[in-house]
């Protein structure tokens, strides 16, 4: 058969299966994070800074797409195998947009975000499910108002203090000596400077590995159809 067929179905199966695993590994992570489980946030504080939500439907895409993968080249598929294609080449071109727009257009999407968060402190006063949006930010993030404690005057919330001093603890309110000093517009804005670069970096050189898999899959989906056109006479 064509393109080593074997080889390319075996090949395919047991990359397809660590990311399967893979994704499975990260639904883990996401949802031991939402069950609050000690040890892992334990572990994780300081460094996990995103909603477990997140983990788990990143995961869960993760482990469906491997699945059509490892499905359809064991089983030798044709639909498998192409939508598992079809799959992988919409991510691939995704994340390629992505990439491009993040070294094009970062600054401007910096701003965006910059926006986003002040626009959402400014309707916390009326809304109160912005309210606890807007405190989950202050807590994952380690940030206190617009750009400043200041910015809710002397009585931060506890959002704000993830320890509170002598003075706090008596009157058992945040002051704006026990909170965070940073803004939590200026720390989205760091945060994205710093990560917008390596993140589309590496989302390049996924989708190269991926156009691999894609070419992989599309080889493998070739050959099962010829061996079915000639199966048939």
């Amino acid at each position: 058969m064509g393109c080593g067929t074997s080889f390319v179905k075996y090949v395919l199966f047991f990359f397809n299966l660590m990311v399967a695993l893979f994704g499975l590994a990260v639904i883990g992570v996401g949802v031991a994070v939402l069950l609050k489980w000690s040890v892992l946030t334990d572990l994780l504080r300081g460094h996990l800074t995103v909603a477990p939500w997140v983990f788990i439907v990143i995961g869960a895409v993760m482990f469906v797409i491997a699945f059509f993968g490892c499905c359809g080249a064991i089983r030798e598929s044709h639909c498998m195998v192409v939508t598992y294609a079809i799959f992988l080449l919409v991510i691939i071109i995704a994340q390629v947009v992505l990439a491009v727009l993040m070294f094009t257009y970062g600054e401007s999407i910096k701003n965006a975000l910059v926006q986003s968060v002040n626009a959402l402190f400014d309707k916390r006063a009326t809304d109160t499910s912005v309210e606890a949006v807007f405190s989950n930010i202050e807590m994952q993030l380690n940030c206190c108002g617009k750009n400043s404690p200041y910015d809710y005057g002397v009585a931060p919330p506890k959002s704000c203090c993830p320890h509170m001093g002598v003075i706090g603890s008596t009157i058992n309110q945040c002051t704006v000596i026990d909170a965070n000093k940073n803004g939590c517009a200026t720390v989205v804005g760091d945060l994205y400077e710093r990560w917008n670069k390596p993140i589309a970096g590496i989302a390049i050189g996924v989708a190269c590995v991926e156009i691999v898999g894609a070419l992989f899959a599309l080889c493998l989906a070739n050959s099962i159809r010829n061996m079915d056109r000639r199966s048939r006479y």
